[in-house]
C-alpha cells in the first residue's frame, strides 16, 4: 500500500512537472512577442519624436493624409490603375 501511494506521488510529481515546464514554454513564447511588439512601438515612437523635434510637422500630415486616409486637394486630380485586377 505504501509503495502504491509513493509510486502515485511520484507520477502525480512528474505530471506537474511536465505541466509547470509546458506553461512557461508557452509563457516565454508569449513574452517574446510582446518584447517583439515593444520594439515596434518604441521604433515608431522614435520616429514620430524625430518629426516633432524637427518642426516639420506639416508635411508628416499632409503624408499621413494622402497615403493613410486617401485625402486629396479639391482641384487635384486622381488616377487609379484599375486594369491589375
Amino acid at each position: 500500500m505504501q509503495r502504491a501511494a509513493i509510486a502515485a506521488a511520484i507520477i502525480g510529481c512528474t505530471v506537474l512537472i511536465i505541466s509547470v515546464q509546458s506553461n512557461i514554454a508557452e509563457k516565454q513564447a508569449e513574452l517574446q512577442t510582446i518584447q517583439e511588439q515593444i520594439d515596434a512601438y518604441e521604433a515608431e515612437n522614435e520616429d514620430l519624436t524625430r518629426i516633432l523635434n524637427s518642426g516639420d510637422t506639416d508635411r508628416y500630415m499632409e503624408k499621413l493624409a494622402r497615403e493613410d486616409y486617401g485625402y486629396a486637394y479639391p482641384d487635384e486630380f486622381r488616377f487609379y490603375d484599375t486594369s491589375r485586377n
